[in-house]
């Protein structure tokens, strides 16, 4: 009996523990913001709700339903402490990640599933996507990761927005890049204006938060994309900052780097020494379609030397006629190695490199 209750007693201080750092997160950023107080502290509600969910069914789920609903309120406020100025980006950032937690943690229990996608709006580009119900009005799309809750990754939202683009569906396409426009970041360095779209969730060994050269350059093309569309001065201009963010030294903050193979755009620019094969050409597709927009020779020198680089590092990117993921991961998932298989593909078209031809198909023939 004893032992029971020094264990319970040593879970009620971890629990008061867990509770007084959500305490002081939510002064911390109240402090950076007025604004949220009002969803801080609904996120307090659905964190506490389950908890004492939690108590009153031991349903594990409930606690780590409430561990993932705190977890944007804590990351965020970890971040914002070192940080002098918020932005209304950072803010719109904030205000979404807790409104889709907050209405998804008072309805659903954890899935307890990484890479889970999940949408609150009515559309989705292909079927396994949850749908969510409740208030919350966007069409962005939210990943879930175990203890992490709901995130908004940038790089999901492009990608949903170029698979709309690509099927015609101009509207749902505009209505995702007006919704993500409304969470960059823009900075100035050295007199260059530019824009970033920022991670707030632990990736690997991240830190908070970390920017994907996949997102800029995507990023770039298909605010330039949307510009071609609709005529729209704004479109171009965001197309335009999130280009100046390759200026932008990996040492100030950047996400592109020289290697023997020379240029190469990081996925994950918290780690520069991992260069995954997909992220780079993916993010070289968008500096393309910006090119071929604007005509501007920037982009066009960053896609040029972007797949220089590809040419050169294809021999070590391949392991018994399958390729890598990245240079410090082993073989590619199945569906990467068939993604690795249309980007040069697509290389192959707008380059004329046959390189790129002869590795697409000793690719293919492995499947």
């Amino acid at each position: 009996m004893k032992k029971i209750y020094s264990l319970l007693l040593i879970f009620l201080l971890l629990m008061a523990s867990y509770f007084g750092s959500f305490e002081l997160s939510k002064r911390t950023i109240l402090e950076k913001s007025k604004d949220v107080e009002g969803i801080l502290n609904e996120n307090e509600r659905v964190v506490l709700n389950n908890f004492l969910k939690f108590l009153s069914t031991t349903n594990v789920l409930f606690l780590f339903s409430s561990i993932e609903a705190s977890y944007p309120t804590k990351t965020f406020a970890k971040a914002w402490k070192r940080e002098e100025n918020i932005s209304k980006g950072q803010i719109r950032m904030l205000y979404l990640t807790l409104r889709a937690n907050d209405e998804y943690y008072s309805k659903y229990l954890s899935p307890l599933k990484s890479f889970h996608p999940i949408t609150f709006g009515n559309k989705r580009p292909y079927e396994k996507v949850f749908f969510a119900k409740g208030d919350l009005n966007t069409s962005l799309p939210f990943v879930h990761y175990n203890f992490r809750g709901l995130v908004l990754y940038p790089v999901s939202a492009l990608h949903w927005a170029d698979i709309y683009f690509k099927n015609g569906d101009m509207k749902e396409a505009l209505r995702i890049l007006d919704e993500l426009k409304e969470v960059i970041v823009v900075k100035k360095k050295d007199g260059v204006e530019y824009a970033l779209f920022l991670n707030y969730f632990h990736f690997e060994n991240s830190s908070i938060p970390w920017v994907s050269g996949y997102a800029q350059g995507m990023g770039a093309g298909l605010y330039a994309k949307a510009y071609q569309i609709t005529k729209n001065e704004t479109y171009l201009k965001t197309a335009k900052l999130l280009l100046n963010s390759f200026q932008i030294p990996y040492k100030d903050g950047g996400f592109v780097v020289e290697y023997p193979y020379g240029l190469w755009i990081l996925e994950y620019a918290y780690n520069p020494n991992e260069l995954v094969l997909n992220g780079h050409i993916i993010a070289l597709q968008g500096l393309y379609y910006y090119w071929e927009i604007t005509k501007d020779p920037y982009a066009k020198e960053l896609f040029d030397n972007g797949t220089t680089s590809i040419a050169k590092a294809l021999p070590d990117f391949e392991k018994d006629g399958w390729s890598l993921y990245s240079n410090i991961h082993g073989r590619a998932m199945r569906r990467y190695h068939e993604l690795h298989i249309q980007l040069l593909e697509w290389l192959y078209e707008k380059t004329e490199n046959e390189i790129f031809k002869e590795y697409a198909e000793r690719w293919k023939s492995s499947l």
